[in-house]
């Protein structure tokens, strides 16, 4: 009942505002009487959202055309001729559906995506983040991985800073509801969200002490995780819960975050304490999977500042671990804002986005101008009577004003429609990690956006004719109907307002066919691998169910034992960081003659922990020497794999078998090379191939990490395969949860899904541009030809042969199209470099595509000029001259 009276009186407080649109005089009469009856309709219709906005329908028309009555009895005649023009405007559309539809349709289109686009930029780019005071939070070196001593080092060695707290995600195992799951933990420094200003919307926040080892048994809920998997049961505070991973098994709920909250790494189920011992220094600290470091700036500090600090911060730390820090990751420490980094890469790229959107409904305004251009002129008689008799050049202009206007409020309605259509299918072709996806919806702001939007084309399409139209002459306007009278139909307004969008549509067009180029160049890169007919799957043990690496490595044995033996499959291998994501371990190593000098970093190689089995399954290709099998256990001979380009950075030229290598320490354990396997673009297939080290899963000493399974199927799809899997692996360990059970070819295309939706944002766009370059063409080109029937009439009369007549009709069309185009070009080349960051294997001035864009824009205005010259030169004269 409570939250029932809340409604009531917000809804009173809307009602009282909105009778602000009647006369004083007539609230101080009527508004109790009124306010009274409001109060008991609503309280009829509780309970009924149906009821309620009808009841709210009611009100706004009541008092709307109340206003509007008193506003008509203060302004008398000039109210009265506004409505009478405004009912003729509406009429007169009425007349025109086809020219109503396609204007307003025009329109709808145009506002529509401005609208979406506007949605997603504002979303990722404008709102603020859930935080408090968000624009003084900052990411401190972003560019690094730190330990959790060099991370608290950050905020004593920057005075600009007031704290810091690092973050690095985990995968832990949910058990006891339901099937055994992965799910993914953020842990965090225990004044995490006091650093951001965000309380829980359950129970409390991590205390100082619980990252001390043994004390960190303890988890805060996100609201997603709670709701679905707990049912949002309040009580779930001070349960124990089975999460297993980072050093426990089990661990008591002390919060739970509420829904507006959002991670600053992106979404996750669950945040627990990063562990460790303050007394560990930071050389001896091995927890360097701190993955980002967010801070918040001291009262008066400012990102300037905070950058010449860190820099400084990084040069000492380069100092005390030079093995760590090259001179090149000192040379990038920087303070980015929060906002900055949450929005990534993406950022220049949806501000060109939104500026290609904008030219599309500048361009639709242009079409509509230049049919309301053209009804203005076909209608020129009528104007000229009215100025005749003598309407004043406000009254002339008016009625076409009022058109523009009706047009834009239909156009803007069905705009917005549309828009919510065009959201919700970018949000469903949006990659998972696109910054800030799940915020995209049409909000407050985006429907003043199209409000604004619907304003502004009133005012730039019906302007224009408006002011034409109020020029009228009405002595040269009636001459010029006496038949024979020579008066141009030609608009030049018309012919620079085609011109301006055929400039805009080639600017918008060659973006989208950079665009397209170079997702082809992308997509035509051989990542190394074949990942087509492979399913990929992650059997997580927990630590607990397997304390040693001999157990956790004998139940990898039996489980690809198990999968290898499924019906169809035809090959099977593991891999422990999946191709085709971001994931990666990179460490010093020690190449076996290569002379590192004193005091300059060593090189770091990525590593990767493998099983029997996939190089094959994956048809990675093998240089030289052997690929590691079976026998590489524990108690044989240390051996490794390198790939081309780590043969070519360390030993260029020189046979690398029998070579060895050690990473971390040169003195550590020698790992004899004993093959050489091709280049494979583990993360992006826009990068070059790093130098990296292939190791039997059972000679690292992290034998316990979880690894990515690979089943290569003989005949049908991986994914029909996945129950007869699923079981194979259950058979083996019930309790053990199954992760990410996919296609590989799936998972190497989602590593272009960003390049994808760019392309596809910014292709729909220059389809968008050219359909209504292609009917602004068309239009003033058969309204221009419309209008010449009779001339063309006489002309194939006196003897001038139809190609002659063809000719006449496509010159008024061309001119100003391909003055266009020129102009098109020109602006393109000037501004493709927007696009630089996100292109691959292409230029931004590819001749290819401006080539492609204006031979492609050619032809559709050729085409959209050649239909009305056509038909003008098809003209049987005796039956034009018999209508004049």
């Amino acid at each position: 009942m409570t939250s029932g009276r809340h409604a009531l009186e917000r809804d009173l407080r809307r009602y009282r505002a909105l009778m602000r649109l009647l006369p004083s005089e007539l609230r101080r009469t009527w508004g109790p009487d009124m306010e009274a009856l409001f109060r008991h309709r609503m309280a009829q219709a509780e309970g009924s959202r149906w009821r309620r906005g009808g009841v709210w329908a009611r009100a706004v028309q009541d008092i709307v055309f109340e206003a509007v009555g008193e506003q008509m009895k203060k302004g008398g005649e000039a109210m009265a001729t506004m409505i009478q023009d405004l009912r003729y405007a509406l009429r007169s559309l009425r007349r025109a559906p086809a020219l109503t539809l396609v204007a307003a349709g025009t329109l709808a289109l145009g506002i529509g995506a401005a609208t979406a686009t506007f949605t997603v930029v504002h979303a990722v780019l404008l709102r603020d983040l859930p935080y408090q005071d968000p624009d003084r939070l900052v990411m401190v070196w972003p560019e690094v991985n730190a330990n959790k001593t060099m991370a608290l080092l950050a905020e004593e060695e920057l005075p600009s800073l007031a704290g810091v707290s690092g973050m690095t995600r985990w995968t832990l195992t949910l058990t006891g509801a339901g099937d055994p799951v992965e799910i993914t933990g953020t842990q965090v420094f225990t004044d995490h969200f006091e650093l951001l200003g965000v309380l829980p919307l359950l129970g409390r926040t991590f205390r100082p002490g619980e990252d001390l080892p043994g004390a960190a048994g303890v988890v805060i809920l996100s609201h997603h995780f709670w709701t679905s998997v707990f049912g949002a049961d309040p009580g779930v505070v001070g349960r124990m819960i089975d999460v297993a991973g980072a050093e426990y098994d089990r661990r008591t709920v002390v919060g739970v975050m509420p829904e507006r909250y959002r991670p600053v790494m992106g979404e996750t189920d669950v945040w627990i304490p990063l562990e460790g011992d303050p007394a560990v220094g930071l050389v001896a600290d091995d927890s360097w999977y701190v993955n980002q470091r967010v801070a918040r700036l001291a009262p008066g500090a400012t990102v300037a500042r905070a950058n010449a600090e860190v820099k400084e911060h990084a040069r000492r730390m380069q100092e005390r671990l030079p093995t760590i820090f090259d001179d090149e990751e000192v040379a990038t420490a920087t303070v980015q804002p929060l906002h900055d980094f949450v929005a990534g890469g993406t950022g220049s790229v949806l501000w060109v986005a939104f500026g290609a959107v904008s030219l599309v409904l500048v361009m639709a305004c242009a079409n509509v101008a230049n049919l309301l251009l053209a009804r203005g002129e076909a209608r020129g008689r009528d104007l000229a009577v009215r100025a005749a008799l003598g309407a004043g050049r406000r009254r002339v202009a008016f009625p076409l004003l009022a058109e523009s206007g009706l047009l834009s409020v239909s156009g803007g309605a069905l705009g917005v429609a549309l828009a919510y259509g065009m959201v919700s299918a970018a949000v469903r072709l949006a990659p998972e990690d696109f910054p800030r996806i799940a915020e995209v919806g049409v909000s407050r702001a985006v429907l003043v956006f199209a409000l604004a939007a619907t304003v502004l084309t009133t005012v730039v399409a019906g302007l224009v004719p408006a002011l034409r139209a109020s020029r009228v002459d009405a002595t040269a306007s009636l001459g010029s109907s006496v038949r024979g009278t020579g008066r141009r139909v030609a608009s030049p307004v018309s012919a620079a307002l085609v011109g301006i969008q055929v400039a805009l549509a080639v600017v918008v067009a060659v973006g989208s066919g950079l665009m397209l180029r170079s997702l082809g160049a992308l997509l035509a890169v051989d990542a190394g691998l074949v990942g087509e007919g492979v399913l990929t799957f992650r059997p997580n043990p927990p630590g607990g169910r397997y304390p040693d690496g001999e157990a956790f490595l004998e139940y990898y044995d039996r489980v690809t034992e198990r999968v290898a033996a499924v019906p169809g499959v035809e090959s099977v291998g593991a891999i422990h960081l999946l191709p085709g994501t971001e994931n990666n371990w990179s460490f010093p190593t020690f190449p076996e003659g290569v002379a590192i000098p004193a005091g300059s970093p060593v090189p770091s190689v990525n590593f990767r922990a493998v099983r029997p089995g996939y190089f094959e399954t994956l048809r990675i290709p093998l240089r030289t020497g052997r690929l590691l099998g079976a026998a590489d256990r524990a108690d044989s001979e240390p051996v490794a794999l390198v790939n081309e380009a780590f043969v070519a950075r360390f030993w260029p030229g020189e046979d690398p078998l029998g070579r060895t290598v050690s990473y971390f320490r040169p003195d550590g354990t020698a790992y004899r090379v004993v093959g050489v396997v091709a280049d494979v673009r583990q993360h992006d297939r826009a990068a070059e191939p790093r130098p990296e080290m292939y190791y039997a899963h059972a000679q690292v000493p992290w034998n316990q990490m979880a690894m990515w399974i690979m089943a290569r199927v003989r005949t049908g799809a991986p994914l029909d395969y996945a129950e007869a899997v699923r079981a194979a692996v259950w058979d083996v360990d019930a309790d053990v949860p199954i992760a990410g059970m996919d296609d590989m070819s799936a998972v190497l295309g989602r590593s272009t899904r960003t390049m994808r939706f760019l392309a596809f944002l910014l292709t729909g766009f220059g389809l968008l541009a050219l359909i209504l370059g292609g009917i602004g063409v068309f239009g003033v080109t058969a309204y221009t030809v419309g209008r010449r029937l009779p001339e063309f009439g006489v002309r194939i009369a006196l003897g001038s042969s139809r190609a002659q007549v063809l000719g006449t009709a496509l010159l008024h069309g061309v001119v100003p199209v391909a003055l266009g185009l020129v102009a098109g070009m020109a602006a393109a080349a000037l501004s493709a470099d927007l696009l630089e960051s996100v292109l691959y294997g292409v230029t931004p001035r590819d001749p290819w595509a401006f080539a492609g864009v204006a031979g492609l824009f050619g032809v559709v205005a050729l085409v959209a000029t050649m239909l009305p010259a056509w038909r003008a030169s098809r003209l049987d004269p005796v039956a034009v001259l018999s209508k004049e």
